[in-house]
Formats: structure tokens, C-alpha cells, sequence
């Protein structure tokens, strides 16, 4: 068996958006590789057939991943894109697809409805001279929001996004709704008479900034009428109906600021509402947990059997609940839910594990039906707990491949993003080439990580402070119980809160031989003015009311200002479309140590985001962590 290697990643299959036909006799799903050779990600969908255990691909364009079911359960995907139409294909059983139907749109969803009906999400074509205009007057943005961009999106465009319904028999597109951009309206979902559509939608004030509390809304397909449901009173994570109500799923933010779990709740179709989980229920939606060994999003809540489906990150693991209207809950699947698809009693699910990557199961069985593991040498991950800060937290030592208990190893301590997120065992690229070349790597999560509840979660005010107490705790504890760390040579890195951590600690103490700050934050004053989320996740989280009133309180949470004090070997590393934490936090940071006369470089990526470690283009994204290694390599070998 061969060491885990920095270029393993391009070999990897990243399943993702699992689907079950109606008679349950097919799996649909997209999977993703890269090509380092063209530099970017190939999908294509393939189907997993529940009769005869056996899975094949549907395509081989190398850019498809958009797709649904019918009623026959043939697959309906969409085959490729020109200048002038969407082309769709269907395919029943083995075999490829023929040309079902193209839609003069740039199509980014679509949903089987019945017959030949299909609720669609697209945008228009741009004509040539259209295309030629932008290309002429590419030299400026007009900025008028905020946010003014989106990490990942870019600037903001007023190009109108819509929803339509799709007969393919007559084709015909009917609009249903428009949106001024993409991400204005958050989600919509149809009941399952076809009648009604409820919708969550961006509110924007006079001088168009984006409010943090969305508006609920029911559309009558019949009227082609909008009713508001509930107005700015929550963000909304999820809407959908369940059976003569809606079930929604939002947070108000009163009790833990932006990063406060939801609630469940059943509303009316007037609007009139009542939350169905009891104030013990405190779970964090979505799976949270750390990786960069997934590709892209995927399912978090969905309905079924008259019941609502959710995935919920719950300590170190991700869990799949259900629960109805009255809000009896119930545990579906007990640990390591990456994505799922039902349909009546029949479950299925990409889960991910220690030396896998997504593997599909079905509930109730042992057995993974489409096998991902990793083939190469992977290091022992070895537990212990410890108490910090009035709590019980988990500390992963991750070994390396050939360890030897008389022995003293360079180790790394790995700080996860968020802060709401975490780490757990399951697989993680890069930690495993770290092992698999001598280090030990060390990680926990701290307090303001997710699956533990929102008094937990809640650092606001407390940067800096209870999280880098929990940390060093953490690293003096695994020093005591693992005597192999040797203590002159270990680094530091992390990327997002965990780059703001690393160049927290490094401001705050000499103990790191070497460190990595990646994405970072560095200063919370201008961080306000420049990231998409800047204008409301700063203050809420420095627990200032804005830079104006609270200087001190931001400044004071802020790692530039401590700077001064760095003496650690430091690599920066940062995207210039990084939207999310802008390209000057990093700079900050380095121009101020540079000019402190230590040893330090910055690689800066182009044309990459916040996302770069996880999805970045393949050859950046393996020069990034080469470079990290070389680092670590110099100081703590």
C-alpha cells in the first residue's frame, strides 16, 4: 500500500446529489474528478440500480449534474448547453439518452411535477450583442447593494433569475416568479396537489441593503398571486408543506446572534405560526463537520411520509432525524449522514468514515453498496476528552503512518474554519499526507465550534479569549498524554476562523516553530467593510454595534494589533476573489510581520475564492498544499 499523497486528490470519485426514482428502482447521482491537465472538475451522473446491485454511468460529456425522475422513473438530464438552448435527455433503463426536450434558457433546476409537467429554475440566454456589451463595458461594476458581492458568486448582477413551469408535451414555459438576482429568492417548494408554492425572499431596505431576516411567502399558482406570510421575523433555512400546513425551519437569532441554531415550526396558510421543538431541541442543521474530501453541497432536509427529514450535526457526527407536524421526532440514522434520498419506507445515504470517501448504504444495512475507500496508507486517529471552560470537549491525535512510540515527531495543530463547524474523524485529505510523512497532527473544537448547542456556539465578544484557552489547553494536554510531540517543532494552521486563530496565537505566543494563516481574518474593523457577510457578521460577533461606536471592541479582537509582537515563521495564503475573508486581511498581516523582520511569504491564487482548499481548480489547489507542506517542512524538519 502506497503513502497518501498530495496528488491522491485527483484520483478521488466525489459523489454527490443522490436522488431515488419513484419506483425505487434507481439511484441517481452525480460524481466528480478533476483534471489537473485542463484544471477544473468533471461531473457526470451515474445510476445505481437497486434491482441488480449494479451501478453505471448515465453520461460522459464530463458537464452534467443537473437532473430528475419521472413518473416512470426514467432520468431526465440535462445534456449540454449552447448559446442558444438547454438540450434535455431521457433515459429509461441501460443505455444513452435521446433527446427529450431544449428550452431556450440557462437552466439551473429542474423537478419532475406530474405528467409532462416540470417546475424549472432558469435565466435568459444572452444574445450576441448582449455578450459584446458586457464584454465592451468590462472595465467597470456599477455597485448599488449590500452586499455588493458574494464570495464564490462575485459581484452582485441584476440579471433576473425565474421560476417556470415546463410542459414538454406542448412546450410551453410559463413563468411563475421572478427574482432581480440568484440568490434573492432563497428556496421554493411546491405542495404536492400542484396548487400552492411557498417561497423564502431577501428583504432590502430603502437604500438597498440586504436585511439578515428573510420574508415568507405563499404563491397561488391558480391566482398567480403572492400572499406574505411572515415578514422579517426570521432567517429561513427551509419551507416546504406537509399536508394541509407548512413546516418551516429558522432561527430568529435573539438568543446566540447569526450563528444560532434553529427551531421547528408549523404555520398556517395565514400565516399564523407555532414552534414544534421544545427549547432542549438545540441541534445544529446541515452537516458541519470539516473535510476537504467532499465536493459541493448537499441535502439537508427533505419531505416524506407526511413527515419532514432533516440532517443535523449532533457532538462529532451527522445524524438523520424525522419529524411530523404534532413534532414527534424520530432518529433515522445514527451517525455519518453526508446526503440522502426516500421515497415512502425506503432510505438511502452517502455516509463517509475514516478511510472512505461518500460510500452509499441503505438503512438498516452494514453493508456499503457503492464502495469508496481510500487506498493508500492512512494514519491511527486516537481520542481523549478533556475539560475546558466549564465543558467536555473531544481531542483527535492523528498519527503518523509508521509510528513509533520511542520516537519524537514534528507535529501540526490543525484549527477547523466557522466558527461554526468542526472536526471529527472522518477522512481528511491533507491531515493524512501530513501523517503519512512523519508529523503527528493534533486538532479539537473549541468552544464557538457546532454540535453542541448554542450556549456553546456562542463566542460573541470572546475571539481571541475562550477559544485560544481551549486550544492551548488542548495542546498542553496532548503534549502530556503524547510525549512523542516534540515541542520544538510544531506548527500552527488553519484556514478562515481557523487562519483568524493562527494569526491570533502567533500575536499571543512563541511556542509554534512555524505557521500557516490561510483565508484569514486579521482585523475586524475593515474586515466590516469589505467581506459579503462583513457588515452584520462582524459586529454580532466581536459583540460591537459597528466600528464607529465600538473601535475599541473590534480592534481589540483583532490579531493585526498584535502583530507587532510576531516572532513565528508565517505563510499566508489567500485568493484575490476570496470574498468571504477579502485578499487585505491577509496582506495586513503579512506586511506587518514582514516589516517585523521575520521570516514570511504569501502566495496569493487567482481567480480563486474562500472555497480553495476544499474546491478550488485542481493545479492551485495542489500547489497550495505543496507549499503549505514545504513550509512546515523547513521549520519542524
Amino acid at each position: 500500500m502506497s503513502k497518501t499523497k498530495i496528488k491522491d486528490i485527483l484520483g478521488y470519485d466525489f459523489l454527490r446529489g443522490l436522488e431515488i426514482s419513484n419506483d425505487k428502482s434507481k439511484l441517481a447521482y452525480t460524481k466528480t474528478k478533476a483534471n489537473y491537465d485542463e484544471n477544473k472538475y468533471e461531473n457526470d451522473i451515474w445510476i445505481y440500480d437497486t434491482k441488480e446491485n449494479v451501478t453505471y454511468p448515465v453520461t460522459n460529456t464530463k458537464e452534467s449534474s443537473i437532473f430528475t425522475f419521472d413518473q416512470a422513473s426514467n432520468l431526465i438530464y440535462k445534456a449540454k448547453s449552447t448559446d442558444d438552448e438547454d438540450v434535455f435527455h431521457k433515459v429509461g433503463t441501460h443505455g444513452v439518452g435521446e433527446k427529450y426536450f431544449a428550452i431556450e434558457k440557462n437552466v439551473s433546476r429542474i423537478d419532475w411535477l406530474k405528467d409532462d409537467l416540470y417546475l424549472i429554475k432558469a435565466s435568459d440566454k444572452k444574445s450576441k450583442e448582449e455578450k459584446e456589451k458586457d464584454k465592451e463595458n468590462n472595465y467597470f461594476k456599477e455597485v448599488i447593494d449590500l452586499p455588493f458581492w458574494l464570495n464564490g458568486a462575485g459581484y452582485l448582477k441584476h440579471e433576473k433569475s425565474s421560476y417556470y413551469f415546463y410542459d414538454a408535451k406542448d412546450e410551453k414555459l410559463s413563468k411563475i416568479i421572478d427574482s432581480d438576482f440568484d440568490h434573492e429568492i432563497n428556496f421554493l417548494n411546491i405542495n404536492e396537489d400542484h396548487t400552492k408554492l411557498v417561497y423564502a425572499k431577501a428583504n432590502y431596505d430603502k437604500a438597498r441593503v440586504m436585511d439578515m431576516r428573510e420574508s415568507l411567502y405563499l404563491y397561488d399558482i391558480e391566482k398567480k398571486k403572492s400572499k406574505l406570510l411572515i415578514d422579517a421575523n426570521f432567517s429561513f433555512y427551509y419551507a416546504n408543506f406537509i399536508e394541509d400546513k407548512i413546516i418551516f425551519v429558522a432561527t430568529d437569532m435573539k438568543k446566540g446572534g447569526i450563528n444560532e441554531d434553529a427551531f421547528i415550526y408549523i404555520s398556517d396558510f395565514d400565516g399564523s405560526y407555532e414552534k414544534i421543538t421544545d427549547d432542549t431541541f438545540d441541534m445544529a442543521f446541515g452537516n458541519s463537520i470539516g473535510t476537504d474530501a467532499r465536493y459541493d453541497g448537499a441535502k439537508t432536509f427533505a419531505i416524506a411520509n407526511n413527515r419532514l427529514y432533516f440532517v443535523v450535526t449532533e457532538k462529532e457526527d451527522s445524524k438523520l432525524y424525522s419529524i411530523d407536524k404534532s413534532g414527534e421526532i424520530k432518529l433515522e440514522i445514527g451517525s455519518r449522514v453526508e446526503d440522502f434520498a426516500i421515497k415512502d419506507d425506503t432510505l438511502y445515504y452517502f455516509a463517509m468514515g475514516r478511510d472512505s470517501l461518500y460510500e452509499l448504504y441503505k438503512k438498516d444495512s452494514d453493508a456499503a453498496l457503492i464502495e469508496n475507500k481510500i487506498t493508500t496508507k492512512l494514519g491511527n486517529i486516537e481520542t481523549f476528552e478533556f475539560e475546558s471552560n466549564g465543558d467536555t470537549l473531544t481531542g483527535y491525535v492523528l498519527l503518523p503512518t509508521k509510528f513509533d512510540k520511542n520516537k519524537k515527531y514534528p507535529t501540526i495543530l490543525s484549527i477547523h474554519g466557522g466558527p461554526k463547524t468542526e472536526f471529527s474523524d472522518i477522512f481528511h485529505h491533507e491531515h493524512q499526507v501530513f501523517a503519512n510523512d512523519g508529523y503527528i497532527v493534533i486538532y479539537t473544537n473549541p468552544h464557538g465550534s457546532s454540535g453542541n448547542g448554542v450556549a456553546f456556539s456562542d463566542i460573541r465578544g470572546l475571539y481571541g479569549a475562550k477559544d485560544y484557552e481551549d486550544l492551548m489547553r488542548f495542546t498542553d494536554l496532548a503534549i502530556e498524554k503524547y510525549p512523542q510531540i516534540d515541542e520544538k517543532r510544531m506548527g500552527v494552521y488553519g484556514g478562515s476562523y481557523g487562519g483568524f486563530m493562527t494569526n491570533w496565537i502567533i500575536g499571543h505566543t512563541d511556542r509554534f516553530a512555524a505557521a500557516c494563516a490561510q483565508r484569514s481574518i486579521s482585523n475586524w474593523i475593515s474586515f466590516y467593510g469589505v467581506s459579503d457577510i462583513g457588515y452584520y457578521f462582524a459586529n454580532d460577533q466581536t459583540g460591537a454595534k459597528d466600528p464607529w461606536e465600538d473601535l475599541d471592541k473590534m480592534w481589540d479582537q483583532s490579531p493585526l494589533k498584535y502583530a507587532d509582537k510576531v516572532v513565528t515563521p508565517t505563510l499566508f495564503i489567500h485568493s484575490d476573489e476570496d470574498y468571504r475573508c477579502p485578499l487585505e486581511q491577509g496582506l495586513q498581516m503579512y506586511t506587518k510581520i514582514k516589516l517585523n523582520g521575520v521570516d514570511t511569504k504569501m502566495y496569493i491564487f487567482h481567480g480563486e475564492n474562500h472555497e480553495l482548499s476544499r474546491s478550488g481548480k485542481p493545479k492551485p489547489r495542489l500547489k497550495r498544499l505543496k507549499e503549505i507542506k514545504k513550509w512546515f517542512d523547513g521549520y519542524l524538519k
